[in-house]
């Protein structure tokens, strides 16, 4: 069950649309940002806070990347590889990330991860470009944009942040 909190940034949600189900992704990321992850009852949930069948909860949870229907760490750095942040190094810094956390990277390219020996920490790559080419290579820690990752010192702050998670 979602805080009284969390509901009520729901329902604000609500008002803020013409159209319910407009309110249902931002609503989403809200029940996300508190559980840590999207179940069943708390798609329910969210679906029944802004008035939208439960099918319309569950389709756009497993739609987008950025939806967890099952748990994951508590931090989660998805390093963008696409062609600008693959040109500068990101590759290499998602492998550098990984080592600096304690997690080994497995999977095919553009789509590695790993994750540390006590469950913290995920360190990935992605497909998805976050749109930040000009100022890559660059990764996503929740919902936080790290760019400029041209160099050891700043991996190196970046791991010090993780660290500090």
């Amino acid at each position: 069950m979602l805080s009284e909190a969390t509901r009520s940034a729901i329902r604000g949600e609500v008002e803020r649309y013409p159209h319910k189900k407009s309110a249902l992704l931002p609503s989403l990321k809200l029940a996300q940002r508190e559980a840590g992850w999207l179940s069943k009852d708390t798609l329910a949930e969210v679906a029944e806070l802004v008035g939208v069948p439960h099918s319309s909860a569950v389709e756009l949870a497993t739609f987008y990347s950025m939806l967890f229907t099952e748990p994951v760490p508590k931090t989660r750095v998805e390093v963008c590889v696409q062609l600008p942040c693959a040109l500068v190094g990101a590759e290499q810094t998602a492998e550098q990330i990984a080592r600096a956390v304690g997690a080994e990277l497995h999977g095919p390219p553009h789509r590695r991860h790993g994750v540390t020996p006590d469950g913290t920490i995920e360190v990935g790559t992605t497909v998805e470009c976050y749109g930040a080419c000009h100022r890559a290579p660059m990764c996503r820690v929740g919902d936080d944009y790290v760019e400029h990752l041209t160099d050891d010192a700043a991996v190196a702050r970046l791991v010090a942040d993780l660290r500090q998670r």
